[in-house]
């Protein structure tokens, strides 16, 4: 079995880092500088640029040389390596759902393909990663210097009936305090947290209504904030939930090597975000 990801990783991927680095060489880039921004080795780039353009099929070659100038004028303007990794990825899913890496990967009656982005799963994990996104942006700003973790904040949300971590989307690095305000440095991804995933999970095993968290300091400041709000908790002892939980948030007391911290959840990344932004105002009076 030969899967159309294999296809993808082991020729058409290979020519388009050889063509950028084509490019960037004819636009004076010295071959240490190719290396890092196509992430192969030095020798490796040195093969690409010794080596001719390869045609995989005639009908990938439009598709192929627009993904390229994109991805290069992307690189010579010093995009984000989110930007262009986008790029690469929308390249990716345009020529398999066009058809066009059948050309190369012919398997008869298939058409997985072209259904990537219309199937169920794939259109829950679009929209969660759009409802992550907006729940972030009501998290970053000002935030009051008490109810952040030695840890440091994250945020996480799951897939409905999610069982791994790969089902759950959070922060890389967790969110970063610059200046008094909370910042994500990186996009979220799937797989990104073991441990607020594992919070999540066992969560869920225990509630059907949950499906995001996001953690906090614990303290007087944050304790008197939860009373005046009328937000209760239970404890646990950060992985195992306890069966009968029925609050808003469990709280990890903590012990030797470990701080106080709780977890606030919802049914929703927006539903947590709302949550703490209430205790942050609380705690700012």
């Amino acid at each position: 079995m030969n899967p159309p990801c294999t296809v993808m990783v082991e020729k058409v991927l290979p020519e388009l880092r050889k063509r950028v680095a084509i490019v960037l060489k004819e636009r004076g880039w010295p071959q240490k500088r190719i290396a890092e921004a196509v992430g192969v080795s030095q020798p490796m780039v040195s093969r690409y640029l010794s080596s001719e353009r390869e045609i995989l099929h005639p009908s990938l070659e439009e598709d192929m040389s627009r993904a390229v100038d994109e991805i290069v004028n992307l690189m010579l303007s010093g995009a984000k390596e989110a930007e262009i990794i986008g790029a690469l990825c929308e390249f990716c899913m345009e020529i398999r759902e066009k058809g066009l890496l059948c050309t190369i990967h012919p398997v008869e009656s298939c058409r997985v393909c072209m259904n990537l982005r219309s199937s169920p799963r794939a259109s829950e994990r679009r929209k969660l990663m759009e409802e992550f996104r907006g729940a972030l942006k009501m998290i970053e700003g000002r935030i009051p210097e008490k109810i952040v973790p030695e840890v440091r904040i994250n945020m996480a949300a799951a897939l409905s009936g999610a069982k791994s971590r790969e089902e759950v989307i959070a922060i890389p690095g967790r969110l970063v305090e610059i200046n008094g305000e909370l910042r994500a440095l990186t996009e979220p991804e799937f797989g990104a947290s073991r441990h607020l995933s594992s919070v999540l999970l066992n969560a869920m095993k225990v509630r059907k209504d949950i499906r995001a968290v996001v953690n906090i300091a614990f303290n007087e400041e944050v304790g008197r904030a939860l009373k005046k709000l009328g937000i209760g908790f239970d404890e646990f002892n950060g992985e195992d939930v306890p069966e009968n939980w029925k609050s808003s948030c469990l709280l990890d007391p903590g012990g030797y090597g470990r701080e106080p911290c709780l977890y606030i959840f919802g049914d929703s990344p927006e539903s947590v975000a709302t949550l703490l932004r209430k205790i942050a105002d609380e705690v700012k009076e």
